[in-house]
């Protein structure tokens, strides 16, 4: 069934309606990723979409101000913003649907209760979550908003940003303590964020509630981009480091890559 607007003589016209401001910024965020390039200065974009440097100077600012780039000395990177359009377009997509198999499979064999979360701005959003069966449930759903400081999917998340954007976040959050063992220091908070990256995984225990702790690992986009955190929370019982390490974060990462490799290469749901 055509799409364009009959006219009284039976025949259609094709929609006219442009922005070219519009099509020159959203040309502007392709270019990212492309040949696994993921910077570019004011120039580069100038030459790659052949229009004026003036021009590619007011398109990147505008996009900046937005938040979906941001400037790296002259070079220009995408912004943690564009994290929202890529999550509307998952969502979509069935990104739950896609998701929720893998995550109920790690409920059952864990025993734990199991999430995923993306960060907007200085929070954690719950975009899945599947309860574990037990009595004592914290009161969390899909939705659900914590600081990215007090939760071990917000940390992980915060440490995949740039330095500048991590500094930024830092400079602003007024941390409050939640539990006696909830970290309010700023200097400490990017120390264990700093760690978190490094390791690649993040272990939070008694920071939220005083017997509960949490592990996450980062979901990745197709360049190797973090884009959203798989976490367990574990209620049963502290685990020792060793377990934690050799154990829980290996299953954790197993699921993380299933969820991955079903986006990127759209295999079927099992």
């Amino acid at each position: 069934m055509s799409s364009k607007p009959a006219l009284k003589d039976g025949s259609t016209a094709t929609r006219t309606e442009h922005l070219e401001s519009l099509e020159r910024g959203l040309r502007v965020l392709a270019l990212f990723g492309i040949d696994g390039v993921h910077a570019f200065t004011m120039t580069e974009v100038a030459e790659r979409l052949d229009i004026t440097r003036a021009s590619a100077l007011r398109i990147l600012g505008t996009l900046e101000r937005l938040g979906f780039v941001h400037a790296d000395g002259r070079s220009y990177r995408l912004g943690v913003r564009v994290l929202g359009l890529g999550y509307a377009f998952l969502s979509s997509l069935g990104f739950v649907t896609v998701a929720r198999p893998v995550v109920e499979a790690l409920v059952s064999d864990t025993g734990e209760t199991c999430s995923i979360g993306v960060l907007d701005k200085d929070e954690v959003v719950y975009v899945v979550r599947v309860e574990a069966r037990r009595i004592v449930r914290i009161d969390l759903s899909v939705g659900s908003r914590l600081p990215a400081y007090l939760n071990s999917m917000g940390r992980l998340l915060l440490g995949a940003l740039p330095d500048r954007e991590l500094d930024a976040y830092l400079s602003a959050v007024q941390p409050t303590a939640v539990t006696s063992r909830t970290v309010t220091d700023r200097e400490e908070l990017r120390r264990r964020i700093l760690t978190t990256r490094r390791s690649g995984w993040c272990y939070i225990n008694g920071e939220v509630e005083s017997r509960v702790a949490g592990l996450s690992v980062p979901l990745r986009d197709r360049e190797g981009g973090v884009v959203a955190a798989l976490n367990i929370t574990l209620m049963r019982h502290p685990p020792v480091r060793g377990e934690i390490a050799g154990k829980l974060v290996p299953r954790l990462q197993a699921s993380a890559r299933e969820i991955e490799q079903i986006l990127h290469c759209g295999l079927p749901v099992r």
